[in-house]
């Protein structure tokens, strides 16, 4: 994990910047992830053919299901660790562990002593 500025934004009032560990995942191993799991899925559901009774569901229910989950996984752009930082609502230190994912979604943490609601923005890359 590299160390990368943030910033983190509040409802209301002035955004604070912050240091964060990020992993990010390029579009490529996003596609190869994304593509291996669909993959599997259409795999798995043409082997249950051999299944009587279970592949009239599991034949159509698993390659959807593999598809489902690879355009979850292809929209992951960044995995974020610990921030650290210091609370604009409070002003003391704060540091907030295991975040998780990175989407096109908005990602709201808390801080740890106050538990005022921050966005979190990730730099472009």
């Amino acid at each position: 994990m590299s160390s990368e500025q943030v910033t983190l934004r509040q409802r209301k009032g002035e955004p604070v910047e912050a240091t964060a560990e990020v992993v990010r995942y390029g579009s490529g191993e996003r596609t190869t992830r994304a593509g291996s799991i669909a993959g599997a899925g259409v795999v798995l559901g043409g082997l249950s053919i051999l299944i009587p009774g279970v592949h009239l569901i599991s034949t159509w229910l698993l390659p959807l299901l593999g598809l489902g989950i690879a355009s979850y996984y292809y929209r992951i752009r960044a995995k974020v660790g610990r921030i650290t930082g210091t609370c604009p609502s409070c002003g003391e230190a704060m540091s907030i562990s295991d975040v998780g994912t990175v989407t096109d979604e908005a990602v709201w943490v808390r801080c740890d002593k106050c538990s005022h609601p921050l966005e979190l923005v990730l730099a472009e890359s």
